[in-house]
């Protein structure tokens, strides 16, 4: 299902999940870990070269395992893209939701492809073979995460579970063991009702943020308390870096996308391909050693990439695909 976005009636969240009866510092969920192990790279024959890419709907986009190449987890299984070259899977072709590249791989959640041996959904896993494998850590058959973020060089997970069960409740939390137990964000001073994403910090756990309705939240001390870096914006997508967040919004029927210093809260727009809203970028990625290379995907499935911070972007995807 295409992940929705604020301008396009984002699902309200249920704000209440986040009330006093779900605000326990510490409250902790043990979950049971699976044994699916994945190695260390994808075999030589498990992506081939193609160039009839067709993406029925993007999931997320990033750089798994610190490198060059950008894969995008779609409806259909991942993707990858490098130095004009696009590849696909031969197997494995997963509906990735909640896709999160990290320094060793990524982490995600989302729906078998027919006929796997997997219960549906996939829970919470971790691949670290460009998903040739992988490694099931929690909720499987139970959750599929959509609001999902993880730092890229840290062991932080941070989730809105949609999806209540037993062991885990509705509402904001993060975990530094790979699900097996869960941390509730206490939420202080968020008051949103809408949200496009969750972001985690590459390198500082504590740090997180979410784009809303109201604006970029932000927060030093892993959710207990936010402040808004940036106010009165439609945000529908929002990335931290090292020193600074990136922005998409909406901004008189238009996208625009701005570069947030996060310490003095000082704002700069950056020249992007012209996109109306409904077209409007849903997810980001800066690439994990050259931040001058940056990728975006749209609602609408198209991609576009740049290699000098903004000066210039080249359309890799369009309406997903290579042909288009």
């Amino acid at each position: 299902m295409q992940k929705l976005i604020l301008m396009m009636g984002l699902m309200s969240l249920m704000l209440a999940a986040c009330s006093s009866n779900e605000k326990t510092e510490h409250n902790e969920h043990k979950v049971e870990k699976s044994t699916q192990e994945s190695s260390s790279s994808p075999s030589g024959d498990f992506y081939k070269e193609t160039t009839d890419v067709e993406v029925s709907h993007i999931h997320g986009i990033g750089y798994p395992g610190s490198g060059d190449a950008l894969m995008l987890a779609s409806h259909h299984g991942p993707v990858l893209y490098e130095e004009g070259i696009w590849k696909e899977t031969t197997g494995e072709k997963h509906d990735y939701m909640g896709f999160q590249a990290v320094a060793d791989g990524f982490v995600s959640s989302g729906h078998p492809e027919p006929g796997s041996k997997y219960k549906n959904p996939l829970g919470l896993l971790k691949s670290t073979n460009a998903g040739e494998s992988f490694e099931q850590y929690a909720f499987e058959g139970e959750i599929d995460f959509h609001y999902l973020a993880a730092g890229y060089n840290t062991d932080r997970i941070y989730v809105f579970n949609e999806m209540p069960t037993e062991k885990l409740g509705n509402g904001f939390y993060y975990s530094d063991d790979l699900g097996k137990s869960w941390t509730t964000m206490d939420m202080g001073g968020f008051e949103a009702d809408m949200m496009s994403n969750i972001s985690a910090h590459p390198d500082e756990p504590e740090t997180v943020a979410i784009g809303t309705d109201r604006g970029l939240y932000v927060s030093k001390d892993a959710g207990k308390t936010f402040s808004l870096a940036t106010k009165d914006k439609t945000i529908t997508y929002a990335l931290l870096n090292e020193q600074q967040a990136y922005v998409a919004e909406i901004v008189d029927n238009k996208v625009q996308l701005n570069q947030i210093d996060l310490a003095i809260k000082e704002e700069k727009a950056m020249a992007i391909p012209e996109l109306k809203k409904d077209n409007a970028i849903i997810y980001m990625a800066v690439h994990p050693t050259n931040a001058k290379e940056i990728s975006i995907a749209t609602l609408k499935n198209d991609v576009y990439q740049t290699t000098d911070g903004g000066a210039n972007w080249k359309q890799i995807l369009a309406a997903g695909s290579v042909s288009k």
